[in-house]
């Protein structure tokens, strides 16, 4: 008999325990339901006034970007008219009089008898020809520069007032007439290749592609 009540002891005992844990949960529960409950109303307006501000801030965002956009496409299509206007002057002052500009496609296609004349002599068989179209291609420098209207009275004087972000091929034009100086100065003593001769010319071709005048 006194095993019997002692195994009852110890079941009451377990039960009890088990009692005090589910109410102190389901107190706990409570509270946190209450506490929710009375909570919920002030945090919706702040949940909601995030959303609005990241919506608002969204839509400025669109609308500034879209004028920002039309912007920049009326700052390129004014860029793109002067560009062609400054292009057409300085062909006008640079191409001799005979020289054809065809207009195809809103692109202008230059003819320069003058850069005819230096390809015709570059291809030749004769050596003196060769010297002959380094020294015509200076000219065309010369004329080049004196239409983007550079003070100086000597192609070098020229070139020493260009800045070099303004004419990216400014270390070609150099060379180039440094080898029609030498060219000029030492006359046949200088030793020329057609090969040295193509390369030079080269380098005017790069000069004169940039401002797309051949």
């Amino acid at each position: 008999m006194a095993e019997k009540k002692e195994v009852k002891s110890g079941l009451s005992l377990a039960a009890f325990e088990i009692i005090v844990i589910l109410s102190l949960v389901i107190g706990l529960a409570s509270i946190g339901y209450d506490w929710i409950t009375k909570n919920i109303g002030g945090l919706k307006p702040v949940y909601y006034k995030i959303i609005f501000a990241i919506i608002n801030f969204y839509a400025r965002f669109t609308i500034f970007s879209i004028f920002l956009s039309f912007f920049l496409i009326i700052l390129v299509i004014i860029y793109i008219i002067k560009e062609k206007e400054v292009r057409k002057k300085i062909m006008a002052k640079v191409l001799p009089n005979g020289a054809q500009a065809k207009i195809h496609l809103d692109s202008v296609i230059v003819e320069n008898p003058k850069w005819k004349l230096v390809e015709a002599h570059i291809n030749s068989d004769d050596a003196s020809k060769w010297r002959l179209a380094i020294l015509e291609a200076d000219i065309i420098l010369n004329d080049l520069l004196d239409s983007l209207q550079l003070h100086g009275e000597s192609i070098g004087d020229k070139l020493k007032n260009i800045e070099q972000s303004d004419f990216n091929n400014l270390e070609q034009a150099w060379e180039a007439h440094k080898i029609r100086n030498a060219i000029a100065h030492q006359g046949s003593e200088f030793l020329l290749t057609q090969k040295e001769a193509k390369r030079v010319i080269k380098l005017y071709q790069s000069v004169f592609d940039e401002f797309e005048i051949i």
